[in-house]
């Protein structure tokens, strides 16, 4: 079980990594926060990120529990450094539910 939600995160960065959204295993009714805006649905957070799509993240960690699972990974800025965000990400019954987003604004 534990290495079934960890797989379908994993898959989840994936997906993004190579933009390929077949990869993507999130419930339609997928709830996203984030510092940057807060969506209520997959079809509304993947028109508006989607674009961010095809970006290697550098150093990726996973830790998963339960149903959860934390990933701290750098993205690449345009200036050559990587911002440090941290995700937590919720799976219930093979898909992702929710994900919220940490990093400094700004």
């Amino acid at each position: 079980m534990q290495n079934d939600i960890l797989k379908i995160v994993k898959q989840y960065y994936e997906a993004w990594e190579t933009a390929n959204k077949e990869l993507l295993k999130v419930s339609p009714e997928l709830k996203f926060r984030s510092p940057d805006g807060n969506f209520s649905s997959a079809k509304e957070f993947l028109n508006q990120c989607w674009q961010y799509s095809g970006v290697k993240f550098q150093n990726k960690i996973f830790l998963s529990g339960g149903n959860n699972v934390c990933v701290k990974y750098g993205f690449p800025m345009p200036d050559g450094t990587a911002k440090p965000i941290i995700e937590w990400l919720t799976v219930q019954e093979g898909l992702i539910t929710e994900i919220e987003v940490f990093y400094e604004k700004g």
